[in-house]
């Protein structure tokens, strides 16, 4: 039968470590406390201070026989009514304080410091906005370090963040924000992680933190995005990555995060869940997003180290051949709202050369368009695919050709001329050797005794087979033939 507990009767050694057993009930004790002194009597002891302490001494004192008692639940209950009471009396830098006394008691529960913690948060929302940050400042700093309550730590550092970042510090709030660890909050919302991870990013990208940018981008997946209430999340995950590659000028990755853009716009699903939000962009923008990015993105996918492959690409972006991709979206049934880019990116399409005056009167619509006006070099580095899909081109046409001549093909001076074929050499895109001394360029590779062997026995071989399957056809008709006279 459970007795009251006098705190001399407790050694030091017999609650040190917090593992004793419930050994006192102070539910009465309490339940008379709470009504003599607590949040009930906050009308009759607001702005008299011997009133408050006295209160709050008492409450103090109970929780501590209760806690050292093992009385979990009376003492959670005392907890919350001194804050409770500090808050209705309008004590909100004593309530920190008294939370910061409360997390620190000897052999406190976790799951008084939690909601001790929860109700603290609360509080301070109500609390006047001079006071407000220092306040959230200090709670945090007291949730610091504690894996119980790093969900409300997360909740406090995204609720400074956005007090700090209305005021302009963005600085601040991308340091505060690096703190939030959301993969590691077990009992945290998935939705929830997922809105912070991207005001993590946008935070980075704001300060033109770019590498932790990435960094904090890789912490989710396609299957997270993919669930039928991260849809707008999804979107704008893109539209962050949208940020960071334009940064680089990376086009292909860019591309890639618009097909992931499109694809997920044109869904059944995702129009009727997000159709009156103004976030979301429209398929046909989105559409000419991919092609334009695709026809200014290198013909050769290399992938740079420092800016890796985004960890969300769905399974079905992986395709790496950009030839393939532009005749796949220019396929599209949306194409026809977006015709100009669809017969700009056919010409790519072609085996044939692509002539530069010509296709930029053309196409001079597309240069007014979002994706050339916000990158100044996007169109010269269209012209620069152009040009290195004509050196492809010609490559398969020539054995040699005089570099004026291949100029004039290519419209370019020739020392432009050599810079474009060196850079497709590098690349190993082409094969080609540049003769200075007479201008001449060869594309084909003069083959050694061995090739040349190589090659003539190859087509030997293919001769006599050709010739044996045509005997055997002469002699399978004659067979035919022969049993028809019979």
């Amino acid at each position: 039968m459970m007795q009251d507990l006098d705190l001399g009767d407790i050694e030091e050694k017999d609650w040190k470590c917090a593992t004793f057993k419930q050994v006192v009930d102070l539910t009465e004790k309490t339940d008379e406390a709470i009504k003599l002194w607590g949040e009930g009597k906050a009308g009759e002891f607001k702005g008299k201070q011997e009133k408050i302490d006295e209160a709050v001494d008492v409450l103090f004192g109970l929780e501590k026989k209760a806690r050292l008692g093992g009385d979990t639940k009376s003492t959670m209950r005392l907890a919350l009514e001194i804050i409770k009471l500090l808050q209705a009396v309008g004590l909100y830098d004593r309530l920190v304080d008294s939370v910061e006394v409360l997390m620190k008691r000897r052999a406190q529960a976790k799951s008084v410091q939690v909601a001790v913690i929860k109700t603290a948060k609360n509080a301070i929302d109500s609390s006047p906005e001079d006071q407000r940050v220092p306040l959230i400042k200090k709670l945090r700093d007291i949730c610091q370090g504690k894996l119980h309550v790093e969900l409300e730590f997360a909740q406090l550092s995204v609720e400074l963040a956005a007090i700090w970042e209305k005021e302009g510090k963005l600085r601040d709030c991308a340091d505060i924000m690096l703190d939030v660890q959301v993969e590691t909050i077990g009992n945290m919302e998935r939705v929830e992680k997922l809105k912070i991870l991207l005001l993590q990013i946008r935070l980075n990208l704001d300060v033109d933190d770019y590498v932790r940018a990435a960094i904090m981008a890789r912490k989710t997946t396609s299957r997270a995005l993919s669930k039928p209430n991260s849809r707008l999340i999804k979107l704008q995950y893109y539209e962050l990555m949208v940020r960071y590659y334009k940064h680089f000028g990376n086009y292909w990755y860019l591309a890639k995060c618009w097909m992931e853009i499109f694809q997920h716009v044109t869904d059944e699903e995702t129009k009727n869940d997000l159709k009156d939000h103004p976030l979301v962009v429209s398929p046909g923008k989105a559409l000419a997003s991919v092609l334009a990015y695709l026809m200014l993105s290198p013909n050769k996918v290399t992938l740079d180290r420092e800016q890796t492959d985004c960890a969300a690409f769905s399974l079905w972006n992986k395709e790496t051949d950009r030839l393939k991709l532009v005749k796949k979206y220019g396929e599209e049934k949306l194409a026809e709202v977006v015709e100009v880019y669809r017969a700009a990116s056919g010409y790519f399409l072609q085996k044939e050369l692509i002539g530069w005056p010509d296709f930029e009167v053309k196409f001079a619509s597309i240069k007014g368009s979002d994706v050339f006006s916000s990158t100044p070099s996007a169109w010269a580095d269209l012209r620069q695919r152009v040009t290195e899909h004509n050196l492809r081109v010609i490559s398969t046409h020539y054995n040699r050709v005089t570099l004026p001549r291949l100029g004039t093909l290519i419209d370019l001076p020739p020392q432009e001329t050599e810079d474009a074929i060196c850079k497709l050499v590098i690349d190993k895109e082409i094969w080609a050797r540049v003769d200075r001394i007479d201008g001449i360029v060869t594309f084909k590779r003069k083959k050694n005794s061995t090739e040349v062997m190589h090659d003539m026995k190859t087509g030997v071989d293919h001769v006599l087979s050709q010739i044996t399957s045509a005997c055997h056809l002469i002699h399978k008709e004659y067979m035919i033939n022969g049993i028809k006279q019979r």
